[in-house]
């Protein structure tokens, strides 16, 4: 293997499996990563959380890779770094980071919304907006980038040994990759260490049909985007809505127990 160093970043809308993605990496004894996303280090927060994913606002990206180099192992071969408004700048972080490296992973826009809704509090509507809006960027690093790989992350969840093996095609000096490992990462369940694994049936069980509609009310005007990475459009039904509403009334009823029966240990206190 040769001595040069390398530059890895995983291009990934929010909510999207990144996460997971990253910590399976990182199982490569070839990889040095930061402790989290490089966007929240000290020292480079204030510059790339300020207009975070608009891609006019310019970055000082020798600034910025200085202080990430402060922090990576460098003397590991592969520094590896992931934070999701990278994907609007993966054109300018290729210039400033020599030679970089993209893994770059879309999720199914419907999954999407439900977790971006859940999180933002905002109308569904936008969340199919935003994903529009990721996917178009994610569309034009894999076109133009020159060195990327890219998968969807149901392809990823499901069969997670078929991505390794594209994984270590693409950058054969990450060496290994363990993916018979459990990762921590929220999902729909909550936070813990899990498998990999494809939660979006879950998230789907969440949408009502009236959900399903606004989403398709904005990805009927993207059908490009929609074609490219081959993903179908999901007719409304009543059982969606019934199942939504279940899953509603259910995981309310478990929060209201939660905090009942956290006002009654406060209570027992002496």
């Amino acid at each position: 293997m040769t001595s040069m160093r390398r530059y890895l970043f995983v291009l990934s809308p929010p909510y999207s499996g990144s996460t997971v993605l990253w910590r399976l990496l990182t199982t490569s004894p070839a990889v040095s990563a930061l402790p989290g996303e490089g966007q929240f280090l000290p020292g480079v927060k204030p510059i790339m959380r300020d207009g975070a994913w608009d891609p006019s606002k310019q970055f000082p990206w020798p600034d910025i890779k200085e202080k990430w180099e402060q922090v990576w192992d460098m003397s590991k071969p592969i520094l590896l770094e992931k934070s999701p408004p990278n994907l609007v700048r993966a054109l300018e972080i290729q210039q400033a980071f020599e030679p970089a490296y993209f893994i770059a992973i879309i999720r199914d826009p419907y999954a999407f919304c439900e977790g971006r809704r859940r999180r933002h509090k905002s109308k569904i509507a936008q969340s199919a907006e935003f994903w529009v809006k990721c996917a178009n960027y994610q569309l034009r690093n894999i076109k133009e980038l020159d060195r990327v790989t890219y998968f969807r992350y149901e392809d990823f969840a499901g069969e997670p040994e078929r991505a390794r093996a594209q994984i270590l095609a693409f950058m054969p000096e990450l060496l290994d990759l363990d993916v018979t490992r459990s990762f921590k990462a929220r999902s729909v369940q909550g936070s813990g260490e899990r498998k990999i694994y494809n939660f979006n049936r879950e998230k789907m069980d969440r949408l009502s049909a009236a959900d399903i509609r606004a989403i398709n009310s904005v990805l009927k005007d993207n059908q490009e985007v929609m074609d490219f990475y081959r993903y179908a459009y999901v007719k409304p039904s009543l059982r969606q809505t019934l199942t939504a509403g279940r899953i509603w009334a259910v995981t309310k009823a478990t929060r209201l127990l939660k905090r009942a029966k956290g006002h009654g240990r406060a209570a027992a206190k002496p």
